[in-house]
């Protein structure tokens, strides 16, 4: 079925990504660093996923660390464990590393001091990748949580890996755009990437005809039936996001058929969810601040115009610090900047800030 609960896996069941496919593909045989960017939902991890299938690759997902205010060292080894390939001859590689324990097929690292420096587990992987004829892909999915790192940035790695390793290239996806430029700063001399080469592929959403032919491709493929209406509706509200066009698929599939009224109780329900993430954020930053200018951001506004909002809910506010907000939010992926203007990334977080009043 076209549409997916999750991420899909296989080129075959990726919508109108041929272009991107064929360009990540290209940059992942040529480049050392890849860049994969777009805004929340938009398809970046079924990309990266669908693109690496049939390559050799390791996929860390640190994701689960976006709710939290720092990451160490351990955490992020805990997580990459599981993704090494689980191949007899880097088993082999990796279990001569001071630190790394083999049992089997289970691997497991040290913790602390003992633990394995980075450096000599991408050295086993690139000589295991020379040996094999092969280059190993190493993805990094929402790279940016590392610039939570505790104990030692992960810049250093990436860039001595960049200069040494010919067999591993590094694949970065991001939806929080601006902290992946933090993380790599790769035009800032004091930062290990400085100077380095990264490809970016940015991933957008879809154009309202082809957001149209994916909610219309899916339906009729599951049998439900719609109106000509309803899917302009659709499409109208849900900005070309393919994940939440996959949710508002998923619905009518269950409904039997796409109206306007299951649209519209799925926009609130889909609304709910992303304003629940985005309460989380409020909650680690602890910020009331970033509610009202999320509110006064819902249908696009100026510096000014958010200045004059917030200065209505709170009183006076100092530019820089008004400022600094902006900045944070447009990093973290929750508004973006179109000339002047601000606006919230997301179509189902720009319906919910219009209504919603507060983070329970």
């Amino acid at each position: 079925m076209l549409f997916k609960e999750g991420p899909v896996e296989r080129p075959d069941e990726l919508f109108d990504r041929e272009a991107e496919l064929e360009e990540l593909r290209r940059a992942l045989r040529e480049r050392r660093v890849v860049a994969l960017l777009g805004v929340r939902r938009v398809g970046k991890t079924s990309l990266a996923k669908a693109t690496t299938w049939d390559l050799p690759r390791v996929y860390v997902d640190v994701r689960e660390f976006e709710w939290r205010t720092y990451v160490t060292w351990d955490d992020f080894y805990g997580v990459l464990k599981s993704a090494l390939p689980r191949s007899r001859r880097l088993l082999e590689a990796l279990s001569r590393i001071s630190g790394v324990s083999v049992a089997g097929l289970e691997i497991s690292f040290a913790v602390g001091k003992r633990r394995p420096p980075p450096a000599e587990l991408l050295k086993a992987l690139d000589k295991w990748a020379e040996s094999e004829g092969v280059r190993v892909v190493f993805v990094i999915d929402e790279a940016q949580e590392l610039y939570k790192l505790k104990g030692g940035s992960f810049t250093p790695v990436l860039a001595w890996a960049y200069d040494n390793l010919s067999n591993v290239v590094f694949l970065l996806t991001g939806s929080k755009v601006g902290l992946i430029h933090r993380l790599l700063r790769p035009d800032d001399p004091p930062s290990p990437m400085y100077g380095r080469y990264i490809y970016t592929i940015q991933v957008r959403p879809l154009p309202r005809d082809r957001a149209k032919e994916f909610l219309t491709k899916g339906l009729e493929e599951a049998g439900v039936r719609y109106t000509k209406e309803a899917l302009e509706t659709a499409v109208d509200k849900l900005d070309g996001v393919i994940g939440w066009l996959a949710y508002l698929g998923l619905e009518a599939v269950r409904a039997g058929r796409l109206t306007e009224s299951l649209i519209a109780e799925v926009l609130e329900k889909a609304a709910r969810l992303a304003w629940g993430e985005f309460c989380r954020f409020v909650q680690l930053r602890q910020s009331r601040r970033y509610i009202y200018i999320m509110q006064a951001a819902a249908e696009g506004a100026t510096w000014s115009e958010i200045k004059r909002y917030l200065e209505i809910k709170e009183g006076p506010v100092y530019d820089a610090e008004l400022s600094r907000l902006l900045k944070t939010l447009v990093e973290e992926g929750w508004l973006e900047k179109e000339d002047d203007v601000y606006k919230p990334a997301d179509p189902l977080l720009r319906h919910a800030a219009k209504t919603a009043v507060s983070c329970q």
